[in-house]
């Protein structure tokens, strides 16, 4: 029934919302125009804390009815896992290049970050798998600050051995963390923390120009190459890296790096290159860029007629003259106001 705003209520991701001027319900596109042609969704793009990340997974169809039918609740995040294949396989490569899955696709899926967290390192969840609706949008579980508060119980904090231990205390629950991601398993989640707090502890003592532990990696199941690959994609990853996103159309380049010399040509010269050498070619006299020099900035306009009045019988609001200059004012804006405006250089 239009206007019932049943579906609002029954979205079990609370991600519908009834727009009352339109008199539609509505939810998240995922900013699929910007995705067509490349671009990240706004929301990741503007992520304050670089914490989005954007990227292709292959699965198999035909197989997801029976994922999402599996009997217990706390067997679908594997079962969810089980559908998507590994890019990296020849095989799947050319079961995809069989249905028609262009390779610009491929390509991305194989460099995407979101199989990585996923697979890889596995500390990426889905969200409510107990609702069966198969989503696409993975959460890594936050790890609180647990070293605070190992450190007020006068336990060593930067000890891997308690920090992994005390990860089961934290500030959030683990059967509130694992009833949002895992149908209630709490061991998959605490072993995601874990290894969010190994990666902590081991670049931790690589910070500090310490030989890392061993130890430290092998008590989560990884290794300290892989522990230090997590980190680059979690800390310090680029933007190509965190968003890698195919155009619709394979002959489009994808990302900033692969544009080449077309990003000088959109962005213009970078410093200490762009940068103007002297006053001269600042004010668009010296070579400019049709001779290879720095593009010349235009100089702004400085408005210089007063302000309107704010309503009938207001007196205009201006900048105010000296006594004995506004007659020479007046006159000479009467003499410049058939010609345009130019600004100054004490105006800049």
């Amino acid at each position: 029934m239009a206007g019932a705003c049943v579906c609002v209520s029954s979205c079990p991701y609370k991600k519908v919302y009834f727009n009352h001027a339109t008199g539609k319900a509505e939810k998240c596109t995922l900013c699929y125009p910007r995705l067509e042609i490349g671009q990240p969704t706004v929301c990741s793009e503007t992520c304050v804390g670089r914490l989005r990340y954007l990227g292709v997974l292959l699965y198999d169809a035909d197989r997801v009815s029976q994922a999402a039918a599996v009997k217990d609740p706390q067997d679908l995040y594997m079962a969810q896992r089980e559908i998507l294949l590994n890019p990296h396989d020849p095989e799947v490569v050319a079961g995809a290049r069989a249905e028609g899955v262009p390779d610009n696709w491929i390509e991305a899926a194989q460099a995407s970050p979101i199989w990585d967290l996923i697979d890889t390192y596995e500390v990426a969840l889905p969200l409510h798998p107990e609702y069966r609706t198969m989503p696409m949008v993975w959460y890594i579980p936050p790890l609180s600050p647990v070293v605070d508060e190992v450190a007020a119980a006068g336990l060593d904090g930067e000890n891997y051995k308690v920090l992994l231990t005390a990860v089961s205390d934290m500030r959030i629950p683990l059967e509130y963390l694992a009833g949002l991601f895992t149908a209630g398993d709490t061991n998959t989640v605490e072993l995601v923390l874990r290894r969010l707090a190994a990666m902590r502890s081991h670049m931790r003592d690589v910070r500090l120009g310490r030989e890392p532990d061993p130890a430290i990696a092998a008590a989560v199941g990884l290794d300290g190459k892989k522990l230090e690959a997590m980190y680059r994609l979690l800390a310090i990853a680029k933007y190509d890296d965190r968003y890698v996103i195919p155009t619709t159309k394979p002959e489009v380049p994808r990302g900033m790096e692969s544009m080449g010399n077309d990003v000088m040509t959109l962005l213009g010269e970078g410093a200490p290159a762009g940068c103007h050498p002297d006053v001269a070619s600042f004010h668009g006299q010296g070579g400019g860029a049709m001779n290879g020099g720095p593009v010349s900035l235009p100089l702004p306009t400085v408005r210089r007629e007063p302000v309107p009045a704010a309503g009938p019988g207001m007196p205009q609001v201006g900048v105010p003259e000296p006594v004995g200059q506004a007659q020479a004012a007046d006159s000479s804006a009467r003499a410049t106001s058939s010609g345009p405006a130019a600004a100054a250089p004490r105006d800049l």
